[in-house]
């Protein structure tokens, strides 16, 4: 039996890894080159399709309802926050993601930004090049050993930071997950407490109607005075208008931000006066390696799920 897999967008060179994967199986692979920009086109692409793999492009529930016969709906990514789990759910259409792809990289570059801030790296590195030398610029500094680490979302990636952080030296890892009751390495705690308790936050929850906005006016008023917050995970985590009334106001001491509202350009600016705010481009999760792996742990779910019945990380089991 022959089946159709279409591969509506995707940000990879080329889809080398997913052919691999396919080559023994009668798979038609159906790539669209990030082409669909409206959902009446998504509609066409995808209706007669057994597969459909995702990353940007949103499968809204009208799109869901216009497929005919798909099984799977998986996504280049650890988050589903552009798949109507629910549509999907109801149609009895199994949706699954890869989080176990970037944990590596992605805890690493929360490491990253948490030492640069607290050690003032990347402002110091301008200061430099400005032709200032003096250690007097980057005052204060409090050493890590007095520091508290708060972790919001305790998963793999949040549990990893915990793990390679909890011999360097901070005086107590926390961390906030209503969902986990795992100690190793970190502490739990309320939301309350760790917002009152921490020098560093490090987000990495998924971006759900709960976490939409977590981080609001109102929360930045409780953290701890002076506290820096760095975010991995979901851009839909902060309240951005709120972020920046925060840093003007100096209640924190400053950021590290690798996701935004908006994937491209628009709203980063808001950002560039800041000099204790550190900006990535969304690409904590990146390495060559970590390209491949996603694109080949995406292709062996759709061969799982059209040829053994299910994906082995399926989200919404029905």
């Amino acid at each position: 039996m022959s089946f159709k897999v279409v591969v509506t967008d995707y940000w990879y060179p080329n889809l080398n890894p997913e052919m691999k994967v396919f080559k023994d199986y009668d798979i038609e692979l159906v790539d669209y080159k990030g082409t669909i920009k409206t959902e009446d086109q998504l509609i066409g692409a995808t209706k007669d399709a057994d597969a459909v793999i995702v990353q940007f492009c949103k499968m809204t529930r009208r799109v869901i309802d216009n497929l005919v016969h798909c099984k799977l709906i998986i996504r280049y990514a650890i988050g589903v926050d552009v798949i109507d789990v629910q549509a999907a759910t109801e149609k009895k259409i199994m949706v699954a993601n890869v989080p176990d792809y970037c944990i590596d990289e992605v805890s690493n570059h929360a490491i990253a930004l948490i030492l640069s801030l607290t050690r003032k790296i990347n402002y110091m590195d301008r200061q430099v090049r400005s032709g200032n030398v003096k250690f007097e610029l980057a005052v204060p500094i409090k050493r890590n050993l007095l520091n508290t680490l708060g972790i919001v979302g305790y998963g793999r990636i949040g549990g990893a930071v915990a793990r390679k952080l909890k011999d360097f030296g901070f005086k107590k890892i926390i961390y906030f997950d209503p969902y986990k009751n795992n100690n190793k390495y970190a502490e739990k705690v309320n939301f309350d407490t760790l917002l009152a308790e921490s020098d560093v936050i490090t987000l990495h929850a998924p971006a759900t109607d709960k976490t939409y906005n977590m981080f609001n006016m109102e929360v930045f008023k409780k953290m701890k005075y002076g506290a820096y917050i760095v975010n991995t995970s979901r851009g839909a985590l902060i309240d951005e208008e709120a972020l920046e009334w925060a840093l003007s106001q100096k209640l924190l001491a400053g950021a590290g931000l690798d996701v935004f509202r908006s994937e491209g350009f628009e709203g980063k600016q808001r950002f560039f006066p800041f000099e204790n705010v550190i900006l990535t481009p969304h690409i904590a999760w990146y390495s060559e390696q970590s390209f491949e792996e996603l694109q080949r742990k995406v292709a062996e779910q759709v061969v799982e799920t059209l040829y053994q019945g299910k994906p082995r990380n399926w989200i919404n089991p029905f």
